[in-house]
């Protein structure tokens, strides 16, 4: 009996988990160890049904859909801003050298159009109730005040500033390094990000090692390094710049699954980027000032005026903020309803597709070795997706179980429950 009370303790630690009081991760352990025990109980004696397995299939199907339906919109918003920002900042196109300043102004766009959206739509708008549909039930519901506000001046500097000093430095820095290397190398050496998110999903324990998972990853970085291979117009630079936003990239996305999962002020992607946004600017600008230099940027200004006109002169600033609103609230979206993880293996196969509009668009070259890489990625790719689908159906079929379980009579329930009992 001992031991049976000790039954998989550590497999009721999942995501949401993360950033919740001693207490409150105590009390949330006791309860999914009740319910998970139940669900053994039933799931071990009952076989399931014809109707709880199309019922099961439904909820799969419907929560792909909707799942591919953001993974498009992300990759449609993503890899337009990217070929914009490689047609805006190098050499031989509009060739602007103020990237930093640039994304300062594509995130005073963003929180606009938060604002709007915040403003028009009030369901949006953040409640003392507003939580993640998406979590377990006993979301830390009763560590809410409702007579506290939802966003503190503490938890801002704490949780909002980091995530968005690092998401500013991503950007910002990705930006950068485009002046110096080409969007195929750029694309590259991004899709390192993922063992970055890694690092920070471990430490932050948004995701649990596993052997499976680590062959994956691993396999995944071979066909990263097998792209990225045979590059001649490497640059220094421009190197640790990407790598640099790659870094921040895995950070701020591990803490951006903390806010939309753990706070109702930032429970929703609009709400998330309206807080975010201010910070982002004031870092972005901080590096900017001293970087690209007040003088030389009213310069470039004056000259892109000059040859576009002040109303195609400020649509090409402006323009692709709104890319990147779009392109960031599909993200938040679709990070609410997944994990920091399978995002990331999202994001690789999206790199996959940027790098074959970079070949169309700019002609960059790619080798033989590069599009063997390609090939490994999108297998590996595959392979996470098709673990991924195995998990996604059988927590599809407990829950279509316990539907029905729920409706049916009493005495049925009591069969169930305590099988064996006469």
């Amino acid at each position: 009996m001992e031991m049976d009370n000790l039954h998989s303790d550590e497999e009721l630690v999942d995501d949401e988990e993360t950033g919740l009081t001693g207490r409150d991760r105590r009390k949330r352990r006791r309860r999914k160890r009740r319910n998970t025990r139940l669900d053994e109980r039933i799931l071990g004696n009952v076989e399931i049904t014809k109707g709880e397995e199309k019922l099961a299939t439904q909820t799969l199907l419907r929560t792909s859909l909707i799942n591919c339906l953001l993974i498009g919109l992300w990759y449609l918003f993503s890899i337009s801003i990217s070929i914009y920002n490689k047609w805006m900042f190098s050499p031989g196109n509009l060739d602007f050298h103020y990237p930093l300043f640039t994304t300062c102004l594509h995130m005073v766009v963003q929180f606009t159009l938060a604002s709007l959206v915040l403003f028009f739509i009030p369901s949006f708008r953040p409640r003392h109730n507003s939580v993640n549909p998406h979590a377990p039930a006993t979301h830390n519901a009763e560590s809410i005040d409702p007579k506290k506000p939802l966003m503190t001046k503490w938890f801002y500097c704490t949780r909002i500033g980091p995530c968005g000093a690092a998401t500013g430095l991503d950007i910002g820095l990705g930006n950068m390094s485009l002046k110096f290397i080409s969007l195929t190398f750029f694309t590259m050496c991004k899709s390192s990000v993922l063992a970055f998110v890694l690092l920070f999903a471990f430490l932050f324990k948004l995701e649990r090692p596993s052997w499976r998972l680590g062959l994956i990853i691993l396999t995944m970085t071979i066909g990263v390094v097998m792209m990225v291979a045979g590059e001649t117009a490497f640059n220094a630079l421009g190197f640790i710049l990407i790598m640099s936003s790659a870094f921040f990239s895995g950070f701020r996305w591990s803490l951006t699954q903390i806010l939309l999962l753990r706070n109702p002020a930032t429970s929703n992607p609009f709400s998330s980027i309206f807080f975010l946004a201010p910070v982002m600017f004031l870092s972005l600008l901080i590096i900017a000032l001293p970087v690209e230099g007040p003088a030389d940027l009213k310069v470039g200004l004056a000259g892109l005026v000059e040859a576009k006109g002040n109303v195609l002169g400020i649509g090409i600033l402006l323009f692709p903020g709104a890319l990147a609103f779009f392109m960031t609230a599909s993200e938040f979206a679709l990070l609410k309803r997944t994990s920091v993880v399978t995002l990331s293996i999202c994001g690789i196969f999206k790199e996959v597709v940027t790098i074959s509009a970079a070949g169309i668009v700019f002609h960059d070259p790619l080798t033989p070795i590069n599009i063997s890489g390609l090939v490994v990625t999108i297998a590996s790719i595959a392979a996470y997706n098709y673990i991924k689908i195995q998990k996604m159906r059988d927590e599809a079929m407990k829950e279509a179980h316990l539907t029905v379980e729920e409706y049916a009579p009493a005495d049925v329930q009591a069969q169930i429950v305590s099988p064996g009992t006469v």
